[in-house]
């Protein structure tokens, strides 16, 4: 089978949609099938990451052509039906990975793996009446180490010693030093394990923040969070695809969203009780950061509640299950 991926990182868009492509793409080619990506060459682009995967990345732009393929897929929210449907004499399946529902595809199957209470009506007026939906976080699109450590996984005890910070490959805002600025100050006792994306422009500066404190360290463009999730214990970060990397491993958190599309999934999770939700990062409020995690601190059985409400949510196999389906 012939798989080509739509898709594009830059330090604007993020990573996110590459990273849960190359989930995908690392699920189909363990079936056999032979996957390919299609990228546009922006700044703070993810060729290398998709490279050093085992996937080639082909540079386009508006008018290269589509390859033949039996499946498309397509991850990108400035494309929508009027692309996909010129891309119908090349593709004999469309797959469109998408979570705003705001504006009609033409696809073969949908998938959306975010919480939304809306189910299935939500992509009604958007997309083909006989179209299956894949829906919530049973299909989040997730590499296999996560499933892999949650097997071996020890129940989480509720107690604060190491955070891990993360907001995402790029983090433009540099929500990153804003936190730990905060934790260093007011927290001087906890571990902090900061990552930071291979697009992340602010790194240099977090390195100058992390020499003189020896409970602070700074990896940058890693490819083993799924362990250092399964070892934290608190996390403090971004929305999006890195919601369901924790909520396999159990790992509860603080969000601050840095994206426009993670508001409404941080905001979902929090009412939930799976999360704390501290809103955009534009109303970054550092005396409700240190306020929220003096209180996660005293508060081991809200802890273990995130815990196991983030857990049921997503068991890390959707890449597995979508893969399963395309290739059938």
């Amino acid at each position: 089978m012939q798989v080509i991926i739509r898709a594009d990182a830059s330090r604007e868009i993020g990573h996110g949609h590459i990273m849960r492509c190359l989930s995908l793409a690392a699920a189909l080619r363990r079936r056999g099938a032979e996957v390919k990506f299609l990228c546009r060459s922006f700044e703070g682009h993810a060729f290398a990451t998709v490279g050093q995967a085992g996937f080639h990345c082909q540079p386009v732009n508006e008018d290269t052509p589509m390859p033949p393929c039996d499946w498309l897929v397509v991850d990108h929210y400035a494309l929508d039906a009027s692309w996909e449907s010129a891309q119908r004499g090349n593709a004999k399946k469309i797959l469109v990975i998408d979570d705003l529902a705001d504006r009609p595809h033409d696809c073969d199957l949908l998938l959306d793996q975010n919480l939304n209470p809306e189910g299935p009506t939500r992509y009604l007026p958007w997309i083909p009446a006989d179209c299956p939906q894949l829906l919530g976080p049973h299909y989040a699109l997730l590499h296999k180490n996560f499933s892999i450590e949650r097997a071996g996984l020890v129940p989480r005890t509720g107690r604060i010693g190491k955070v891990l910070i993360c907001f995402g490959g790029s983090d433009a805002p540099d929500a990153t030093g804003r936190v730990v600025d905060v934790l260093a100050e007011a927290f001087p006792h906890l571990i902090l394990d900061i990552v930071a994306g291979s697009a992340n422009t602010h790194a240099a500066q977090l390195q100058e923040r992390c020499v003189w404190h020896p409970l602070i360290t700074l990896s940058v463009a890693i490819n083993d969070m799924a362990p250092r999730m399964a070892h934290a214990d608190l996390f403090i970060g971004a929305g999006g695809s890195m919601t369901w990397e924790r909520a396999a491993l159990a790992l509860p958190g603080i969000t601050l969203s840095i994206a426009s599309n993670q508001v409404m999934l941080c905001a979902a999770l929090a009412e939930r009780g799976a999360g704390v939700d501290l809103g955009p990062i534009e109303n970054f409020d550092a005396k409700a950061l240190r306020k929220e995690v003096a209180r996660l601190l005293d508060d081991a059985q809200r802890m273990r509640d995130m815990s196991g409400k983030l857990a049921a949510l997503c068991d890390g196999m959707g890449a597995r299950r979508v893969s399963k389906i395309m290739m059938a």
